[in-house]
């Protein structure tokens, strides 16, 4: 892995994580500490798995 590759690879996590949050925050009716937190976690397990799954389809 070059430079180039490994910056992208640690930025996708938080790109699918801040997408996926805002997911979340869009099907949240009313917005509390613990539902943000609850979100922001399960949106953390989905952005991992994305990566994953998209490592796991492309070999890279």
């Amino acid at each position: 892995m070059n430079r180039r590759t490994t910056l992208l690879a640690v930025a996708e996590v938080p790109l699918w994580w801040a997408a996926l949050t805002a997911l979340w925050l869009v099907f949240v009716t009313t917005v509390d500490p613990l539902e943000l937190a609850v979100g922001a976690g399960a949106a953390l397990l989905g952005a991992l798995a994305a990566r994953a799954a998209r490592r796991a389809v492309t070999g890279r």
